[in-house]
């Protein structure tokens, strides 16, 4: 008897998470009479709550490769987290599998994900319903445990390297005196902030950079701003969406420019703090950027590793599942960086759920202030190559 397929979308976009779909679906597919048909939750668990599921089985070869060209998540996601508090939710989870005759399930997302995907397998488990449960990694911010990078955090990174390579060069388009602060993402993570570093093997990069795993002392980056100012008339500065300051608090959650009445519910927006810090101290000109969403949604700057990477996940937890592993989550172990190499194996959820990377402080200069020289060793295999600019020294 043909057993039925479900896969989720799950928590915010990468560039190449319809990668990782068409990974899935293409993998089901072709594993012939051992799969039925084949769903997509439409907008996540919530399609899963309400039985809101798209049967994908009969999608025509080209739609399936157009999947991989497709930005942001082609079947959507959402923000509801399962209730723990009454049995409710896992009720109508259950009853749409029942209903579509699940038995395997692919769970395609980021930390939040991977810990919602353990609970589920857990609820399953104990309430007696068989099925194959796996998980497939991705996040732009690169905070997912036990794995080298996760998918999407590439074509993250090589976005950011190459917007903040053009910012510079837009700096120094004129001979005035400018500041240029730039937000990136990056919640409690500073791989993505520190991914900025790489602009400079274009020639055109950042003066300073901060992470979140440092506090950001507001003086200090005035300071620091300034020094760099007096001695180039120019400045280009990253900051992390999620550094904090010494009382612990993120620079969105400062009342004072962000008039909302819970700070805490709009992660990122630190532009206009920086802006007004850096206004009161400087009378050139000052850019304050956020490069917004265009870093988790942009396929047409994708890296090609991360998106072979991303599908090859998705056949590869198919290929699994078929083979009789359930409640693991796929994850990449990098083998070597020169020639670069990696390997694919399963982790068992309970192993990484709830566990939140943090980027080695070992890639941060002294200055707390920029990235080490050593972090390109990490980063620059994932990204791809660089633009070439003109020199004209």
């Amino acid at each position: 008897m043909k057993k039925n397929v479900l896969y989720i979308q799950s928590g915010g976009p990468t560039a190449v998470i319809n990668c990782s779909a068409y990974g899935v679906l293409d993998a089901c597919r072709r594993a012939g009479s051992r799969m039925g048909r084949i769903y997509a939750s439409l907008h996540g668990i919530a399609g899963v709550l309400l039985g809101n599921l798209y049967d994908c089985t009969d999608l025509s070869q080209k739609q399936l490769e157009q999947l991989k060209k497709t930005p942001s998540m082609a079947f959507g996601s959402c923000r509801y987290t399962v209730r723990e508090d009454t049995g409710e939710d896992y009720e109508k989870i259950i009853a749409t599998l029942e209903k579509y005759e699940i038995y395997y399930i692919f769970i395609n997302g980021g930390n939040g994900s991977v810990a919602a995907g353990n609970r589920l397998g857990l609820h399953l488990k104990k309430a007696g319903y068989d099925c194959r449960l796996m998980v497939i990694p991705k996040t732009v911010d690169n905070d997912i445990a036990a794995v080298d990078h996760a998918p999407g955090f590439p074509s993250a990174a090589r976005h950011t390297a190459i917007t903040i390579s053009e910012l510079a060069h837009d700096m120094y388009t004129y001979d005035t005196d400018l500041i240029m602060a730039v937000e990136v993402m990056g919640r409690n993570t500073g791989y993505l902030a520190a991914a900025a570093a790489a602009a400079r093997k274009t020639g055109w990069g950042p003066d300073l950079i901060y992470v979140p795993e440092l506090t950001f002392d507001p003086e200090k980056f005035v300071k620091d701003v300034g020094e760099v100012v007096a001695r180039k008339g120019k400045c280009l500065a990253v900051v992390a969406e999620g550094v904090k300051t010494a009382d612990g608090k993120y620079l969105f959650e400062d009342t004072t420019v962000n008039k909302s009445e819970d700070p805490s519910r709009n992660m990122g927006g630190i532009t206009p703090y920086l802006n007004m810090l850096l206004r009161r101290h400087f009378t050139c000109k000052i850019r304050c950027i956020d490069l917004g969403l265009m870093q988790r949604c942009a396929i047409h700057d994708a890296s090609e590793i991360d998106k072979t990477e991303a599908e090859m996940l998705g056949r590869e937890a198919v290929d699994r599942a078929l083979a009789g592993e359930s409640g693991r989550m796929m994850s990449l172990s990098r083998v070597s960086s020169s020639p670069y190499e990696v390997k694919t194996e399963s982790l068992a959820l309970e192993a990484v759920a709830d566990v939140e990377r943090v980027m080695d402080l070992a890639y941060v200069r002294d200055n707390h202030a920029d990235i080490r020289e050593a972090y390109m060793e990490y980063i620059l295999p994932l990204i791809g190559e660089l633009p070439e600019y003109i020199d004209l020294s």
